[in-house]
């Protein structure tokens, strides 16, 4: 969701009202006045200066960490507005504590909309060469363009499918453990999504393709196609390799590599931390295409757009409805710098 400069003065004119007047808005009205702003509790919260469990000890003499879903709707009638953010933190708790996608992107971007035209620089060596310039004389120029670069986003989503009677008797904690479980399935599925993105390019179609390059034998990985990658991308591309991303059999025939398994400078077979071969990070990725190895940049490779972060159904959690409440994001990753990531293939038949 994307603010305007109104709606953040708006913002920033609410959560910083004095405390006492801020402690005034409670239970619908500060649902509903959260909701018009685009703002959760937790940001309300954080105006305080408390988190949630010391709110409802506070507010409604709770203890968050032992009581069950029922008594947390019993304790006070402004209670059950607060549930639906207590259940988005738990998912959202998960999503930030699973996925390997934030440290491999440039930046989230919020948009309007579920298609959005990306700007882009075509990079041309003969272009980007830097000239002896004459007195007078033009200086050669790098454009960043807007092109038929139109990325389009999708709506991903899980249902947590139980009835109250089910819900009811299990404690706030425990709920939120589960829903946390949830957050990270949610996240596997957004890296399943990037692996797929950097390895064939964008929504936008084939121009965000990468380079690909064959290991020097079918079906084997060797150090020297990782040598070959890494080249490719820090010579030929000029961008800096930060991190190898791989199915789990591709990232075992590396770290079975005897130049990585025998190292003297890796500590994998006594800690399990995973080596950085050729100074690059390993992050082996359960859905990443299979017989591949991607090698990029990043700073550099890919943005992820959101047009509506997570959303929970909020008026069935309020009213106690759980037969199908649903979990939703529109988002989805985009190919900034084509050229910021190598893909190396060990199945030639492709």
């Amino acid at each position: 969701m994307a603010y305007h400069d109104g709606l953040i003065r708006e913002r920033v004119a609410f959560l910083g009202q004095p405390a006492d007047k801020l402690e005034a808005v409670r239970g619908q009205q500060l649902y509903d006045t959260l909701q018009a702003l685009g703002l959760t509790h937790r940001h309300y919260f954080q105006a305080l200066g408390v988190n949630v469990q010391d709110y409802c000890a506070r507010e409604f003499g709770i203890d968050v960490g032992r009581i069950t879903v029922e008594r947390f709707f019993q304790s006070d009638p402004n209670a059950k507005w607060l549930f639906p953010d207590i259940v988005r933190e738990a998912v959202l708790e998960g999503l930030r504590r699973k996925p390997v996608y934030p440290e491999l992107i440039v930046r989230d971007e919020s948009i309007n909309g579920t298609a959005y035209d990306l700007p882009y620089v075509n990079e041309n060596e003969d272009e980007e060469e830097l000239r002896k310039v004459a007195e007078g004389a033009a200086i050669p120029e790098s454009e960043i363009t807007y092109g038929d670069r139109i990325v389009r986003l999708d709506k991903l989503g899980r249902g947590v499918i139980a009835s109250y009677e089910v819900v009811r008797r299990m404690s706030v904690d425990m709920l939120r453990v589960h829903l946390r479980r949830i957050g990270e399935r949610l996240g596997r599925a957004l890296d399943a999504r990037l692996a797929a993105v950097l390895v064939s390019g964008d929504s936008s179609g084939a121009g965000t393709a990468p380079v690909a390059i064959n290991t020097a034998t079918s079906d084997a990985w060797a150090y020297g196609d990782l040598v070959t990658g890494f080249l490719a991308l820090t010579v030929g591309h000029y961008f800096t390799p930060t991190h190898m991303l791989a199915d789990p059999d591709t990232s075992a025939a590396i770290l079975n590599l005897d130049e990585i398994k025998e190292s003297q400078w890796f500590d994998f077979a006594k800690t399990g931390n995973l080596p950085t071969p050729l100074g690059v990070k390993l992050v082996p990725m359960a859905d990443h295409p299979a017989k591949k190895l991607t090698i990029l940049d990043a700073g550099y490779a890919v943005q992820k757009l959101t047009e509506q972060d997570l959303l929970v159904e909020s008026d069935k959690l309020i009213n106690q409805q759980w037969d199908r409440t649903y979990l939703t994001v529109v988002t989805d990753f985009a190919i900034l710098y084509d050229k910021a990531r190598i893909v190396l293939n060990s199945d030639w038949s492709e």
